[in-house]
């Protein structure tokens, strides 16, 4: 029995530390990366420009007014890794996040 309990909490225990390398590798972002670890929401396009450097793209939302840029922070399990800025009609961050603006962007009606 105290085997079988010892395997349980080994396999627990190797599931955590698996589950946190991705918390890590995101985490890492908040120190190296200027979009994710500097923008703040209420800054203005110039100063993201300044910190973050030009976007990869920029689209006007759909469902929300204003501006989404995105931003490639590289790849993760062979896929790109984005972060979205989105800046409202006057020009300022509202929201940020590692999505697409496509994924950000979506109607609210749908969402459940």
């Amino acid at each position: 029995m105290n085997k079988h309990i010892a395997g349980v909490f080994g396999a627990a225990a190797v599931l955590a530390m698996l589950a946190g390398c991705t918390a890590y590798d995101r985490t890492k972002d908040q120190f190296t990366q200027p979009v994710v670890k500097d923008v703040k929401k209420g800054m203005t396009r110039s100063q993201v420009a300044a910190i973050a450097g030009k976007p990869a793209s920029e689209v006007t939302m759909i469902h929300a007014r204003g501006t989404c840029q995105t931003y490639i922070l590289g790849q993760r399990d062979g896929k790109i890794d984005t972060y979205f800025v989105a800046l409202d009609d006057t020009g300022h961050v509202m929201n940020t996040g590692y999505q697409t603006c496509a994924e950000y962007d979506t109607d609210p009606s749908t969402k459940k």
